[in-house]
C-alpha cells in the first residue's frame, strides 16, 4: 500500500466520566471544532480512574481523557510511565449564578446558596448583604432533606426547586451541570474580568474547566502536539505547581487561573481599571509597545503568560491576591519564585501577633483562611 493509499492513524481515546464532571461534553465539544486529518479518533467509555489507568499500563487505549482536578487528586505528581501529554481547550472554568436578574441587582439579603466554599467567599465580597451560605448548612437550618452528593445533577436539581418555589433567592452552579439537568431559567456567568463599572473578579477554582489527555508509556510526541491545546497544557503545568506549594487543606478556598494574554487587551483592561503601573510597564519612554530585541533585530512579541492567585477570609472582607505578567522564556524558573512568594506572603498574614514589649499586646492574625 502507497502512502497515498494508508489509511488514518487510529487514536484509542478512554474517556472517564463522572456525574460530576464536564469530560464527555468537553470531549464532544473539541471533536466538533477540530477536523483532526489524518487521524480517526474511537472513543470508550469508563466511570473509573483506576481502570482508565490499567487500560493505559496494558496499551489497550492510547490516551485517556480526565478532568483535571481528578487526576490531580489522584496524582499530584506527574508519573513517568503515565505522562499527561496535552489538555484540551479549558472550557467553562467559571461557574455560573442561577437567580432571575444579574448578580448586582438580585434583592437587598438574597439568600444564595453554594457548593464551593470559594464562591461562597468570592459572593460575600462581591455584595455584603448576601445571606450565603452551603446546602448542607441551609438545610440543617430549615430542616429538609438534601441530596447525599455535594456537587452534581441531584444536588443541581434540588437548588432549582428551591429558587423556582421561591424559597432562595439563588444559587452558584457548574455550568455543565446547568446545561445537563435542563435548567430553564436565567444564568449570569462569575467572570474572571470584572464586568464594565465593576471591580469585584471571580476567579476560579484551580484547574477548573481542564480535560487532560494521559498518555500510554511510550504515545508519540507530535501526536499530542498536533491534537492538544498550548495554553490549556501551561495552565495544567504551572496551576499544579502552585498547587503542590499550597497546603491541601486550603485547596478549595484558593482561586487560580493561568493563562494567555495578549498585550493589547492588557493595555485595555488598565485603561478601562485606571491602572497606570500596569500601562506603563507595557510601553516604552515614547508610550509605544515595548518590542523585545535579538541582536538589535525587533522579533515579533508573543502573548504574556498571566498568573492569578487569591484567597479571601470567611466574611469576604479581605482578600489576598498575588498577580505576575511572565515571558514565555522565564515562566519555568518564575513560577517557582511565585510559588514561594505566595507561601511568604500566606505565613505573614495568617501568623498571631504574639505580645511583644516593643510592638505591643497579643492580637490574632490579620487573616483568618
Amino acid at each position: 500500500m502507497t502512502e497515498a493509499e494508508a489509511g488514518p492513524e487510529k487514536i484509542r481515546l478512554l474517556v472517564v466520566q463522572t456525574k460530576d464532571a464536564p469530560t464527555r461534553p468537553h470531549v464532544e465539544k473539541w471533536l466538533e471544532s477540530n477536523r483532526l486529518e489524518g487521524f480517526e479518533i474511537e472513543i470508550t467509555y469508563s466511570n473509573s480512574i483506576g481502570d482508565a489507568e490499567k487500560s493505559l499500563s496494558e496499551h489497550e487505549c492510547d490516551l485517556v481523557a480526565i478532568e483535571a482536578i481528578k487526576w490531580y487528586n489522584h496524582n499530584s505528581e506527574e508519573r513517568k510511565e503515565m505522562p499527561v501529554a496535552t489538555s484540551l481547550p479549558r472550557r467553562e472554568e467559571s461557574h455560573i449564578l442561577v437567580a432571575s436578574d444579574r448578580p448586582s441587582h438580585i434583592p437587598y439579603k438574597s439568600i444564595i446558596l453554594s457548593p464551593n466554599k470559594l464562591k461562597r467567599r468570592q459572593l460575600r465580597r462581591y455584595r455584603a448583604d448576601y445571606r450565603v451560605m452551603s446546602p448542607v448548612a441551609f438545610a440543617d437550618t430549615v430542616g429538609m432533606p438534601i441530596p447525599s452528593e455535594e456537587e452534581g445533577l441531584e444536588m443541581a436539581t434540588w437548588l432549582e426547586d428551591l429558587r423556582s418555589s421561591g424559597t432562595i433567592n439563588g444559587y452558584t452552579l457548574r455550568r455543565h451541570l446547568f446545561d445537563e439537568t435542563k435548567i430553564d431559567t436565567r444564568r449570569h456567568k462569575l467572570m474572571v474580568d470584572p464586568r464594565e463599572g465593576e471591580t469585584v473578579r471571580f476567579l476560579p477554582s484551580p484547574l477548573q474547566g481542564l480535560t487532560l489527555l494521559v498518555s500510554r508509556n511510550g504515545f508519540p510526541s507530535y501526536i499530542a502536539d498536533l491534537i492538544g491545546d498550548e495554553e490549556a497544557k501551561i495552565a495544567w503545568e504551572y496551576e499544579r505547581i502552585l498547587l503542590n506549594s499550597i497546603g491541601k487543606e486550603i485547596h478549595d478556598r484558593i482561586g487560580l487561573i493561568v493563562r494567555y494574554r495578549q498585550i493589547g487587551s492588557l493595555l485595555k483592561q488598565a485603561e478601562s481599571e485606571k491602572d497606570l503601573m500596569r500601562s506603563t510597564s507595557l510601553l516604552d519612554a515614547e508610550g509605544e509597545i515595548q518590542i523585545p530585541k535579538i541582536n538589535e533585530q525587533p522579533v515579533k512579541y508573543e502573548s504574556l503568560i498571566e498568573i492569578l492567585i487569591e484567597t479571601m477570609d470567611k466574611t469576604g472582607t479581605r482578600t489576598l491576591l498575588l498577580e505576575r505578567l511572565i515571558k514565555k522564556d522565564q515562566a519555568e524558573i518564575s513560577i517557582r519564585f511565585m510559588a514561594n512568594d505566595w507561601e511568604t506572603m500566606l505565613n505573614a498574614t495568617t501568623a498571631e501577633n504574639l505580645e511583644d514589649p516593643r510592638l505591643g499586646p497579643y492580637r490574632p492574625p490579620f487573616f483568618d483562611i
